[in-house]
């Protein structure tokens, strides 16, 4: 038996001690996590009750409906939601017996936690124990893995946190790879299914830690056994992608369906690391916890904390660096097991710390992010700085190694004396305690969260209420999100707090699992951000006829979230609102029904179709709708497929010049006599001359409709690139114009803008990125109070491109001043990019509240 490595005298009692050993430094670095698993979360409120609510409902759905898994319960109307987030179907899995048994969200998050940490230092043990033969350099390798600084930084997204099978995946395609036999394909298959349905990352990051093996493998075959068993390793891969691929399709879904769904290349850059971040170390580390100089602070939640700490590094180098020497016949110093084992993980670590950069490093392109980037394999993903989870198994495997040589060279040096085995164990042990001294994490704060008899009672109640839909008010207040009646930005004002409401929403409602309006997730559709902040006036009658078009029973009134200088006003507002009836208190919380009522239907509106006069040849356009409800109730319209138009453009002598199918998004809420835009992209530009234009929408909710245009294509300046730009407001207020109800949206008015220029005006296009391209130009207004003093900045979209000599008509979708009172509302043209142009129009805008008016 081998004495360096040998302290056990079977597999199963080895076992059982690593998987002892892991437990109890699980919890000694999530301390006082232990004492907290049904009632404590590690992160906050925000993360981790959205991991806690998404695993819930995968333990809940799995075994009940799993055709409905992705239909999750938040973010009302919205389908595919769990697309929305990752859906960890395997965390989900493992966790059901724990919900199903206990009914507890939390005892089932944090049953997941140890599980990871220990089956991730267990599988890594393994692995390293496979290439090294050293029983001690597993501990240390699977030590740093399942607890090193980047990993317990994510203990806020779990599902990155997650990572039990990666090791287990590695651990049976290098035995298959290098001694055959199903069982360890199979394992090897299971292992990596497992690991990918855990995280989308983790489908990327498996594939390329076993595709690098692999390749690795097909280097240094010259068999044809060898290639045998790398086909039959492909062959294994096709199989597993057949059973991820139905997890794919509700993301494509919604990526077809919803605009912006990927992730932009900008937001990308803001999280790839940087140099410091190398530097960078948690605050609950027992040795780096001050940030003492050179290093930096970070914490659970940060996606930078990279600095791995010293001891590992320098077991790593060991690892790397020690050579053989004459007469050390261990499999640590085998010559084929350091080209397999060690060199391949060196450069997995590289290429994987390379990748965390992100699209630059340093300034420069990195083309090992941008290639793949290009090719539509990263643009799923947000943050490359979770590249470095393959750089820590690396660096786990590396250490691995070292701790094996040193250990070795230490009982070498103590050969001839009695016990020198003893001594390589020695240091072995020594070495293992060096390295979870300087990983030791201590005292984490764990956030009480109410689990059982303490869940607020109104939940309880709401559980016995049947198929109904609520609402969770207030919402946290917003900040200014610029153009409101386009794809406006969410922006709250304190973005911790808008997590910490929206997370407890979600988690609470795995109490009762109606649908919610309320919750967050990594995308948010339009609908969502609209009803938020439609929702920022409530209880205005126009948010009470959006509630009452979307099917929503109950507003759940949270009292603790109101200012107390505003209890006196909220408390009136409630109990006077036409449309809204109190069914009941419950501690901090209030009931109130939302009377049902007439709702209109998409085929009852009119519509018109607009477009330029001219625009320039060769290059595409703007078309917009003009879509009015003449009816005496609101339109809701819940619909997320994008519509379908098409144009047909015939040239002086009827002859089809072209022909162009698009799409548009539905209008998703029109109040009774009210007037919004829709815009339709042409992107096929046209040659000069005069058209004649018919534009069909098809089968829509808007039903089938027609409508002729004129267009001339024709030589002009455009606002991207300007000549003179000019224009005029035409706005008969008549007097001033008032606001029935403070905060929310408001249909103000329809103005007119005239093009008095020589330039085209190109429209606002329905965006999804926020950042406007040079020359959109929209109605700017600014609200001031009477004193100056600004209030907000707010813009207004074109409904379509603008020519010059065109009049065109624009509505008018404000936010008013949460405060009533009598403001200056300064309308004026802007360009993005050039400023403001034309004369600014001035008018008088009163903001009452009608309810507290009477009372």
């Amino acid at each position: 038996m081998e004495k360096l490595a040998g302290f056990y005298t079977s597999k199963g009692k080895e076992y059982a001690l690593v998987l002892v050993f892991f437990l109890l430094v699980a919890i000694l670095f999530t301390w006082p996590l232990v004492l907290h698993l049904h009632n404590g979360i590690v992160g906050g409120h925000g993360d981790p009750l959205l991991n806690a609510w998404i695993i819930s409902w995968d333990a809940k759905t799995i075994f009940t409906n799993p055709s409905g898994l992705f239909q999750g319960n938040i973010i009302y109307p919205s389908r595919d939601v769990l697309a929305f987030s990752e859906h960890q179907f395997t965390l989900g899995l493992i966790a059901a017996p724990v919900y199903l048994i206990f009914r507890n969200p939390i005892l089932a998050y944090n049953f997941l936690v140890f599980f990871c940490i220990v089956l991730s230092g267990f599988g890594c043990y393994l692995l390293v124990k496979e290439l090294t033969g050293s029983r001690w350099g597993g501990l240390a390798g699977g030590l740093f893995f399942a607890l090193c600084p980047y990993k317990l930084s994510q203990l806020s997204h779990i599902q990155i946190f997650f990572s039990p099978f990666l090791p287990f995946m590695l651990l049976y395609l290098y035995r298959f790879l290098e001694r055959g036999k199903w069982k360890n394909l199979v394992l090897f298959g299971v292992f990596f299914v497992a690991q990918s349905l855990s995280s989308w990352h983790y489908l990327l990051y498996s594939a390329l830690a076993a595709g690098l093996l692999w390749l690795w493998k097909a280097v240094f075959s010259r068999k044809k056994e060898d290639w045998i068993r790398l086909a039959m390793v492909v062959a294994a891969i096709v199989v597993a992608a057949l059973v991820i691929l139905p997890f794919t399709l509700p993301y494509f879904r919604a990526h077809q369906r919803l605009p912006g769904f990927e992730r932009s290349l900008k937001e990308v850059e803001l999280y790839g690391a940087k140099g410091d971040d190398y530097l960078r170390v948690l605050d609950v580390s027992v040795v780096y916890g001050d940030a003492p100089s050179p290093f930096q602070e970070g914490g659970i939640g940060y996606e930078n904390v990279l600095y791995p700490g010293l001891m590992i590094l320098i077991l790593a180098a060991a690892g790397l660096l020690l050579r053989r020497r004459e007469g050390e016949d261990h499999l640590v110093c085998d010559p084929a097991s350091f080209r397999k084992g060690a060199l391949y993980f060196f450069v997995l670590g590289v290429l994987s710390v390379l990748l965390a950069f992100g699209p630059k490093i340093g300034g420069w392109d990195n083309p090992f992010y941008m290639i793949p980037y290009n090719l539509g394999l990263l643009q799923f993903t947000r943050v490359p700085t979770r590249f470095f989870l393959l750089a820590s198994i690396s660096l786990g495997v590396l250490g691995g190694y070292g701790v094996a040589k040193l250990a070795m060279r230490a009982s070498a040096s103590s050969r001839g004396r009695d016990g020198g085995w003893k001594i390589g164990r020695l240091a072995a042990a020594g070495l293992l305690a060096l390295l979870l001294l300087e990983l030791l994490t201590w005292n984490l704060y764990v956030y009480p969260i109410p689990t059982g008899g303490d869940v607020p009672e109104v939940y309880d109640w709401l559980a016995d209420q049947g198929d109904v839909r609520i609402v969770e008010l207030p919402t946290h207040v917003l900040g200014p999100a610029g153009t409101y009646d386009r794809d406006l930005k969410l922006a709250p004002l304190d973005i911790f707090d808008y997590l910490y409401r929206e997370g407890d929403i979600m988690y609470y409602s795995a109490y009762h699992w109606k649908q919610v309006v309320n919750g967050y997730s990594g995308y948010s559709p339009f609908t969502y951000r609209r009803t938020i902040t439609e929702m920022q006036g409530f209880p205005s009658q126009r948010s009470i006829d959006l509630l009452r078009g979307l099917g929503i029973d109950y507003v759940l009134w949270d009292w603790y979230w109101v200012p107390s200088e505003r209890m006196e006003e909220y408390n009136i507002r409630l109990f006077s609102t036409p449309g809204l009836s109190h069914v009941g208190d419950f501690e901090n919380k209030s009931v109130f029904r939302v009377e049902s009522g007439p709702v209109a239907s998409p085929t009852e509106m009119e519509v018109r179709a607009v477009a330029p006069d001219a625009v320039p040849p060769g290059t595409g356009f703007d078309l917009g709708l003009l879509v009015s409800n003449p009816t005496a109730a609101s339109m809701v319209c819940v619909e997320e497929e994008p519509q379908r138009f098409t144009l047909v453009c015939r040239d002086g002598v009827g002859n089809v010049a072209a022909e162009v199918q698009g799409e548009y998004r539905p209008p998703f809420f029109v109040d009774a006599g009210e007037t919004i835009s829709v815009p339709i992209r042409v992107e096929e530009g046209l040659p000069e001359g005069r058209y004649a234009m018919e534009l069909s929408l098809t089968g829509g909710v808007l039903a089938d409709q027609d409508f002729e245009l004129g267009m001339e294509i024709a030589g002009m300046p455009d606002s991207t690139a300007p000549g003179v730009l000019a224009g005029e407001i035409i706005l008969d207020a008549g007097g001033p114009l008032t606001v029935p109800s403070p905060d929310g949206l408001y249909p103000l008015a329809v103005a007119g803008v005239k093009n008095t220029g020589d330039t085209l005006w190109r429209a606002l296009p329905q965006i999804e990125d926020y950042n406007l391209a040079p020359g959109e130009v929209h109605l700017g207004l600014a609200w001031t109070e009477a004193d100056g003093t600004l209030w907000e900045y707010q813009g207004c979209s074109l409904p379509c491109d603008v020519s010059p000599g065109q009049e065109m008509e624009v509505p008018m979708l404000v936010r008013p001043p949460a405060v009533p009172g009598e403001y200056i509302l300064q309308l004026q043209l802007y360009a993005e990019g050039i400023g403001w142009f034309g004369e600014a129009l001035q008018v008088q805008v009163i903001v009452v509240n009608n309810l507290m008016s009477e009372v």
